[in-house]
């Protein structure tokens, strides 16, 4: 039996129910969690500029799979390698020596580091302190040090 002497709410559009409750929470959140790559976003759909430290061997399975990107700058010690790997992508430009390629700081967004493992803290290290996003192929370092250097480097690299 019901008692009809109980007030009921009516179903109005003011009320706020628990399922109203839950979808704005999940809006809100979600809306948070968005707008930092909307602000942050030059321009959303705009592909990312990539150097390849490395594209012989296993550095031209990486580069396959940035390929999709802008690939802007190859550099590879052996020349057939950056020759091949050239044919795929011509516009972009050609170094022997990494070094050099951390010369032109606008011209790319990111490093492929694909190189022998005893280089991988030469070629990510320069990377970090000038700013930019790196992949690097294991292991990172050769030693301690080597791995503290990255660490404080990617810590004053993060904005």
């Amino acid at each position: 039996m019901s008692d009809d002497s109980t007030p009921r709410r009516e179903a109005t559009g003011s009320a706020l129910s628990r399922r109203r409750f839950h979808r704005a929470t999940a809006a809100a959140a979600l809306g948070a969690f968005a707008a930092p790559a909307v602000v942050r976003g030059r321009n959303l759909n705009e592909r990312l500029a990539i150097a390849c430290i490395g594209v012989g061997g296993r550095g031209a399975s990486n580069l396959a799979d940035v390929a999709s990107e802008d690939v802007v700058a190859l550099c590879d010690v052996y020349d057939g390698a950056v020759a091949r790997a050239a044919e795929a992508h011509p516009k972009a430009r050609k170094f022997k020596d990494f070094r050099k390629l951390f010369d032109d700081l606008k011209g790319y967004d990111a490093v492929v580091v694909s190189t022998t493992e005893h280089t991988h803290a030469f070629a990510t290290l320069p990377a970090l302190q000038l700013g930019k996003h790196v992949y690097c192929e294991k292991p990172l370092t050769h030693d301690v040090w080597e791995a503290r250097r990255i660490r404080e480097a990617d810590r004053k690299s993060v904005v």
